[in-house]
């Protein structure tokens, strides 16, 4: 098979894979674009390199088959990467550790995930219940309205309480409902130790203000952005938006580079150090208590680390979950 029959078999397959998820007006418009310029490169190079190129159709013919050979390369990659990522998912453990006839079940959590994780989860934590469990949920309380500002400032956007429910929207995935899993447990049994938005802001203020202009509305452009767009695109965007889920959850491991570095060191910090710290000081509080946590997966590493200088939990039993498979 020839060079240039490859090259029009790449071609329509990246038409095809374009069309599908973008509809036809964008392809032409994309193909346009690319004629309009392979014809200023054609007159650019008649003009300065006249002798390299015999006619205007084969400089016409090698620049758009370029394009597209490049285009279609570098899709294929991008479009198996995302294929790999979502074949072999990132996973949520449940974790059970013990020390001294003590038991602590670490119930890792993804707050955007499928109806059939949060239904798993559900389960679980209702059992964990029932088998007289006190369960720590993670629950990080209101403050006042200034350092909500001063946190939405360091963060960047405003973080609204109803954003993760509009991005699981966006993604066709569920958002963590807390009044839904914990429904059916018996309010005794729960207990929160988290922070509240004043008491992180007194942990990683530094006393100036970040930025006075106006915030940036996510969860407005994700409004927007759903106003836009059909449902095959929406199907693509989750595609994408849970093989970056996927990805960011196997680096989960390399979370303590991110709190120790960088401008935000100081918030990752006390959203995650600083909030593990009251978790270990309820367990060592509590020793004869059998006790679930039902907190991020970002959470555990720095929990079972900071259990581990003190004495030797061992992990007994580890059940994982794929969070974004449907």
């Amino acid at each position: 098979m020839s060079i240039s029959k490859i090259l029009v078999y790449l071609l329509a397959l990246v038409a095809l894979i374009f069309e599908g998820f973008f509809g036809v007006i964008p392809f032409l418009s994309f193909i346009s674009e690319v004629i309009i310029t392979s014809v200023w490169i054609l007159l650019l190079v008649s003009i300065f390199r006249r002798s390299v190129f015999l006619t205007w159709k084969e400089t016409l013919k090698k620049y758009i088959l370029t394009i597209f050979a490049t285009f279609g390369f570098f899709t294929s990659i991008f479009l198996v990467f995302i294929g790999y990522q979502n074949a072999v998912p990132g996973v949520v453990s449940d974790i059970h550790l013990s020390y001294s006839g003590q038991s602590i079940v670490f119930v890792e959590m993804s707050h955007i995930a499928t109806d059939r994780f949060f239904a798993e989860k559900k389960e679980t934590i209702t059992k964990l219940a029932q088998d007289g469990y006190v369960i720590l949920v993670e629950w990080v309380k209101p403050g006042t309205k200034e350092n909500q500002e001063i946190f939405d400032r360091t963060i960047g956007f405003e973080f609204t309480p109803t954003l993760y429910k509009e991005v699981a929207n966006l993604i066709l995935l569920q958002n963590q409902n807390n009044q839904v899993l914990f429904d059916q447990i018996n309010t005794g049994s729960l207990v929160s130790v988290d922070l509240s938005v004043d008491d992180i802001v007194t942990f990683m203020w530094t006393g100036n203000m970040v930025g006075t202009g106006e915030l940036v509305s996510i969860e407005g452009e994700l409004r927007t952005i759903m106003g836009t767009i059909n449902d095959r695109e929406r199907s693509f965007v989750s595609w994408i938006a849970r093989w970056l889920l996927n990805w960011s959850l196997k680096q989960s491991a390399d979370i303590d580079t991110l709190i120790t570095t960088g401008p935000q060191s100081k918030l990752f910090s006390a959203i995650i150090d600083r909030r593990n710290d009251k978790i270990i000081e309820y367990i060592e509080s509590n020793p004869k208590q059998k006790i679930a946590i039902v907190y991020g997966a970002l959470h555990f590493n720095g929990v079972y680390e900071a259990l581990q200088k003190k004495n030797a939990w061992n992990v007994v039993l580890t059940k994982s979950t794929a969070p974004y498979i449907k």
